[in-house]
């Protein structure tokens, strides 16, 4: 039920707006190997998932509630480096690697970025992979749009989140 709740929700924020935006918290994909949640203040609801594993993989499975070419952000702490990746995949598709890279200060902080491919989904079940490409990246929100102009600021907390389902 409370699936059902979370697309119908998702789907009246989107009804007049001409383009559909939905997000993932992280820290929700499943327990897996080389993958912890962690807490820390400035991320939304004061968590985070981590990759402390080379080449670990993660998947889980959500629902959007209607098709579209589909661009995705992925909110991710960068700490003025290089280092810290990690690779996002739609059903399969490789969608972007985000993570770690220079700040406009200099310093550490949870940034916005956006993969340069759109992705077509259908309505229905879509399969979120991430698989680390070093040690520590950390992921906070991944979110969904089909507006390629949409930019997220902050948290992103006026867009509906998505349930994982496994």
């Amino acid at each position: 039920m409370k699936k059902l709740m979370t697309l119908l929700a998702a789907a009246a924020l989107t009804a007049g707006a001409g383009a559909a935006e939905f997000m993932i918290e992280c820290e929700n994909f499943p327990e897996a190997d080389g993958f912890v949640v962690e807490y820390m203040g400035i991320s939304s609801k004061g968590k985070y998932l981590r990759m402390n594993k080379r080449n670990a993989s993660v998947s889980a499975k959500t629902a959007i509630p209607e098709a579209g070419d589909y661009y995705v952000w992925v909110r991710d702490y960068s700490m003025c480096g290089n280092s810290r990746k990690a690779t996002v995949y739609l059903n399969g598709k490789k969608v972007g690697t985000f993570g770690d890279k220079k700040t406009a200060d200099g310093k550490a902080a949870w940034e916005w970025t956006r993969s340069m491919l759109k992705t077509h989904l259908e309505a229905g079940e879509v399969e979120i992979k991430l698989t680390s490409q070093s040690d520590y990246a950390r992921f906070d929100l991944i979110l969904l749009t089909t507006d390629e102009a949409f930019k997220p600021e902050g948290n992103a907390e006026d867009v509906a989140e998505l349930e994982l389902v496994d």
